[in-house]
């Protein structure tokens, strides 16, 4: 059988759900590369046959090549492809300008790929500002303005970022993805999976050139009651280290790092001296609750970071996070009013003792108190 029918015949297979499917899957797998070869030399090979040899083979350069240079390749494939693909698979779905700007989520998964070089990242967001093509990316408004300010392409910043970033949980979160499409049946939608990172600590010390937090009595939060603070298990040294790396990087790199990387690292940036590190970082969609937890009662975070966050409705159904923000004299006067209103009378009355919030919200916290009585 010529190897373009046999791949169609595989294809079939396990498009239909037949008791072989698995087994059609597992057979691709094992066919020798001159037959691999030969399928994708054929120009005639349906776009469905070439996403099934991107998914099954994700972990082979040479096929992966030869997929995203087909020219009957789905966009939906490169899409796929782009968040997993090695370094020099990157490279030429980058080169493919006309094809990315006409579907920019491949520069999204890109984005997220340990294996794309920054220098390629900013390269792409450069052109697509220059198209006016919008990405789509989390906290573009912060982008546009850090490639401002930016300056040329450096690539020998690429080595820089890749150390940074080639760490175990994105390594896990590559390996998980590219598993998740191995075994996708073909109907299934291909909404790539996040790694639980819950078990990674959240910086809680002081950052270089931090000034004290007024009331915070040593800590930068404050937890409320019941509440632990996150258990910091990584060793000491590693996390000096890591701090070290993440604060010294360009603004760029730190806005894709807090796509990248895990909660320990998304809690540094998040307290970034530069505003934009720091908005991108809390527009991340890593953000989980419990982060949005510890970040609402952070009076070292920046007015903005916490008025955004006072104003996202998905955390702010929390009511811890309602509290939290109560409390952190950071929040707008006007949101802090509003929050109130739907804390127990218990919390009232703790704000109402509080002496590091605005004085105008303890006297209100105070009348509430009375009318209730």
């Amino acid at each position: 059988v010529p190897p373009g029918d046999l791949t169609v015949a595989l294809y079939l297979v396990w498009v239909d759900g037949w008791e072989f499917a698995d087994r059609a899957g597992n057979t691709l797998l094992g066919l020798p590369a001159p037959v691999l070869d030969g399928a994708l030399a054929d120009r005639t090979l349906p776009a469905g046959v070439i996403d099934f040899l991107g998914r099954k083979l994700a972990r082979n350069e040479q096929v992966l090549e030869q997929v995203v240079r087909h020219l009957n390749v789905d966009d939906e494939t490169l899409v796929g492809i782009a968040r997993v693909c090695p370094e020099g698979i990157c490279d030429v779905l980058a080169a493919n300008e006309t094809r990315w700007l006409a579907k920019p989520t491949i520069v999204a998964s890109l984005y997220q790929n340990r294996h794309c070089r920054m220098s390629v990242i900013h390269r792409m967001l450069e052109l697509a500002e220059r198209q006016g093509v919008d990405l789509g990316l989390p906290a573009m408004e912060e982008i546009r303005a850090a490639l401002a300010e930016s300056g040329p392409v450096d690539e020998s910043r690429d080595a820089v970022f890749k150390a940074v970033n080639t760490t175990d949980h994105v390594v896990a979160a590559e390996a998980a993805v590219i598993d998740f499409l191995a075994e996708a049946e073909v109907d299934d939608a291909l909404e790539l999976p996040e790694v639980d990172d819950s078990n990674a600590p959240m910086f809680d010390g002081p950052l270089p050139g931090d000034e004290p937090v007024e009331g915070a009595e040593g800590s930068d939060s404050a937890e409320p009651d019941g509440e632990q603070k996150p258990t910091q298990d990584t060793p000491p040294a590693s996390r000096e280290r890591r701090l070290t790396q993440l604060m010294t990087m360009r603004p760029l790199e730190k806005m894709r790092s807090a796509m990248l990387g895990d909660r320990y690292d998304r809690s540094i940036l998040i307290r970034d001296s530069n505003k934009l590190v720091a908005m991108a970082t809390i527009k991340s969609p890593k953000i989980r609750d419990d982060e949005a937890v510890a970040y609402a009662a952070n009076r070292s975070l920046s007015y903005d970071v916490v008025a955004y966050l006072s104003n996202r409705r998905d955390w702010v159904k929390l009511y811890t996070v309602k509290f939290n923000l109560v409390m952190n004299p950071k929040t707008p006067m006007s949101r802090s009013m509003t929050l109130l209103a739907h804390l127990s009378q218990s919390d009232i009355q703790k704000v109402a003792r509080s002496k590091n919030i605005p004085s105008a919200l303890a006297t209100a916290a105070k009348r509430k108190l009375q009318n209730r009585n």
